[in-house]
């Protein structure tokens, strides 16, 4: 994919993949969306940033406020919220629905794997059910290693996704060369 994603937006589940969820790209693109009406945004990694939203309108609009107004914003904390909050979505045709670090909530290691795919299973045909409706844009980013036993739940994810945009890790050192090792040489 460019490096924004084209509007409009098809009625798709378009996937968003990134070390931080991707979580610039979704608020930027929930700032043009909101220009151009109704946007929902589920966030269930506490990455919603809406100053970050707010400055990002400023250059596209001389009244952001009226923008910031078409923005519903959610919080999930549970995987059982993001179930529920999905369920409570107003289906209206073409109104986006963006779900900021989805699987966040489902890695959750009170809730039982089994139980976690589960829902998650059931989640995914809510968010599928949507995007028949109106665009879907999830973001997601890298499971640790401590969530190797829900690595599948990525993994349906991503095969559920009819576009999938991956952002590139930058290179901490500023420079196109990595750094180098400290104990290069010994």
């Amino acid at each position: 994919m460019s490096k924004e994603l084209a509007l409009p937006l098809p009625n798709e589940l378009i996937l968003v993949f990134g070390v931080h969820a991707g979580a610039e790209k979704l608020l930027d693109l929930t700032a043009r969306l909101s220009l151009r009406g109704q946007v929902f945004l589920l966030d269930c990694g506490n990455r919603s940033n809406m100053y970050r939203v707010a400055r990002a309108l400023r250059p596209l609009t001389r009244d952001p406020a009226a923008a910031l107004m078409n923005i519903r914003l959610s919080r999930a904390f549970t995987c059982y919220q993001v179930y529920a909050l999905l369920g409570k979505v107003q289906l209206t045709a073409g109104v986006p629905v963006l779900i900021l670090d989805f699987l966040s909530t489902f890695l959750d290691e009170s809730v039982h794997a089994d139980e976690s795919a589960f829902l998650f299973e059931k989640t995914l045909e809510r968010v599928r059910h949507l995007a028949q409706f109106a665009p879907v844009v999830v973001s997601a980013k890298p499971l640790l290693s401590i969530s190797a036993e829900r690595t599948g739940l990525l993994a349906r994810l991503k095969a559920q996704a009819a576009h999938y945009w991956e952002e590139l890790p930058e290179i901490a050192s500023g420079g196109s060369q990595p750094q180098p090792s400290l104990f290069e040489g010994f």
